[in-house]
């Protein structure tokens, strides 16, 4: 429960301090007398979004503090699940900074605000006029039954199965779409590698065989150019090589007079061997060259057939080519990897499946049990609620798909007058009808679920006389089970609290400011009689407030 609430610079509140007690609270006050920023600030406390327009003083930080009685047992396993030390005495701290930045903390600890907003779930429940609209909502109508019946574990195991079922699906739609990115599946790849290493293509072949072409294109006039030096070299009666033979011989016979006739037949020499060696490779060119015409086809061919291989893959080389071919070569290792850990994962989805159709059907078996004993107290609920004539009836039937809180689809039917069919609760109930549903909804819960504190905001719009009454018993009622905080405009609500406090306005000629008091019981009485006849409460309005509050 809610023990202590400190509010610093915060909307119209400068400084707030105050004691809360079990039972049920009611809160009153003039309307714009600031109950609404009550609920903003604990609002904020809880995790709601920070907005620089809360801060009174727009210089100055907004300090929202709550302490928590938490002494059930099921409070050290949710602190340990959300990774926060756990107390009974648990003191939550938010702070506004004038930069717009918030700060959240639990036992002095730094929170996020997904932490605050996960364990403050689990503390109060704040019940607006607009959560009405929830009735409407089909989750928060499954949400509703499984709170009442009591279905948490078997809600959770199934949320569980279901997560794991849709994270195995994710999964593997992520490697097929990785296998469909990476170049289709194995049989394709395993073609195209195929093809490439039946090309056996070489390194360097490609600039080998354009060489070659080049040569086979000029074969003819290689081949002429060729025979024109063998024949300047061979020819008749004085070629190049007979020439040399003499030239050699001349200086041969002068060697021996003159050491520098020595270097020169030396040099001649050389020159004639150099030149003989020179012509035997002009011959032999001559000879290996016999240029075939089918080769010149050949080699096109295969050049022709490098290159389509190249567009195909689009690398625009023979070694581009080849790493191209290493790539599909490991694409097909992991293509075969991902073929295992996808017929893997199939089998797991399989069998998750059966197990989240086992546990769907067990949450559903469950829900369907707790709804007759769900129907018939809420049927007595509205009738203490002026609702005699009223039919309640929960529908539920199995969906098709699954989805986050089960395979159920909810209905909640209505009726408010005798001999009317039921139909669907948000198309035929009246506000004043779905607030009292809505509140008969909440009590039951109030002795099922395991919370520390409920507010409503303004439960009772729309009712008054004998329904008010009746509202009023069951709020006292629920504060049996757990903490009831209502704001509340209605005399008959306020005289049942076991605590009363007020909110009030005060002006001055630079400020307004909004503060809250704890009630005696002469300030009690005075605020039931002023709810009751206005702000001058008469003699008669003072004794009907005593009436009610000796009820």
């Amino acid at each position: 429960m809610l023990k202590a609430l400190k509010v610093k610079n915060f909307a119209l509140i400068e400084a707030l301090e105050l004691e809360l007690e079990p039972g049920f609270t009611v809160i009153t006050g003039e309307t714009g007398a600031g109950k609404s920023i009550l609920l903003g600030a604990l609002s904020h406390l809880l995790g709601a979004r920070a907005d620089l327009k809360a801060l009174r003083n727009k210089d100055q930080k907004c300090i929202i503090e709550g302490d928590f009685d938490l002494k059930a047992t099921q409070y050290p396993a949710l602190f340990e699940s959300l990774d926060l030390d756990y107390e009974a005495l648990t003191i939550i701290r938010r702070e506004i900074l004038p930069s717009g930045k918030s700060r959240a903390f639990v036992n002095d600890s730094p929170v996020r605000l997904d932490q605050l907003s996960a364990l403050s779930a689990h503390l109060i429940d704040i019940h607006s006029q607009h959560d009405t609209l929830l009735l409407r909502d089909k989750d928060y109508q499954l949400e509703l039954l499984d709170a009442y019946g009591g279905h948490r574990a078997e809600l959770n195991n199934y949320k569980e199965l279901y997560q794991n079922w849709r994270s195995l699906k994710d999964q593997l739609n992520t490697l097929l779409e990785k296998q469909r990115d990476e170049g289709g599946d194995r049989d394709y790849l395993q073609f195209l590698f195929d093809e490439l290493e039946a090309a056996k293509l070489v390194p360097g072949e490609q600039e080998e065989l354009e060489q070659k072409l080049e040569l086979l294109e000029h074969a003819g006039t290689i081949e002429e150019k060729l025979q024109d030096s063998l024949r300047l070299a061979d020819g008749e009666p004085l070629g190049i090589s007979e020439l040399l033979r003499q030239l050699t011989h001349n200086f041969s016979g002068l060697s021996t007079f003159d050491k520098r006739l020595n270097e020169l037949f030396e040099r001649v020499n050389s020159l004639q061997i150099e030149f003989e060696d020179l012509r035997q490779e002009i011959e032999a060119f001559g000879s290996d060259s016999n240029f075939d015409p089918r080769e010149r086809e050949q080699c096109d061919q295969r050049l022709s057939e490098i290159i389509s291989l190249q567009k195909k893959h689009q690398v625009d080389s023979l070694e581009g080519l080849i790493a191209k071919k290493e790539e599909i070569e490991q694409k097909i290792v992991d293509a075969e990897s991902r073929k295992a850990e996808i017929e893997e994962l199939e089998r797991s989805i399989e069998q998750q499946f059966e197990q989240l159709e086992k546990a769907a059907k067990k949450l559903r078996d469950q829900r369907l049990a707790c709804i007759p004993d769900l129907v018939k107290s809420m049927q007595a609920l509205l009738a203490d609620l002026n609702l005699e004539a009223a039919q309640f009836e929960i529908k539920l039937e199995a969906e098709e798909q699954f989805r986050i809180n089960g395979k159920d689809r909810l209905s909640l039917l209505f009726s408010a007058n005798p001999g009317q069919a039921v139909q669907v609760l948000s198309k035929v109930a009246s506000g004043g009808e779905l607030s009292r549903v809505m509140l008969a909804l909440k009590a039951l819960l109030s002795r099922s679920k395991s919370l520390a504190t409920i507010i409503f905001d303004e439960i009772d719009t729309g009712v008054s006389g004998e329904t008010a009454i009746k509202i009023a018993q069951i709020l006292k009622e629920m504060g049996q089970n757990l903490q009831v905080i209502s704001i509340s405009h209605l005399a008959q609500i306020a005289s049942k609290a076991n605590q009363h406090l007020k909110v009030e306005k005060v002006s001055s000629s630079d400020s307004t400011a909004t503060h809250l008091r704890i009630l005696d019981p002469f300030q009690r009485e005075q605020e039931i009689a002023r709810l009751l006849s206005g702000d001058a409460p008469s003699e008669a309005a003072l004794a009907n407030a005593r009436a009610l509050l000796e009820v």
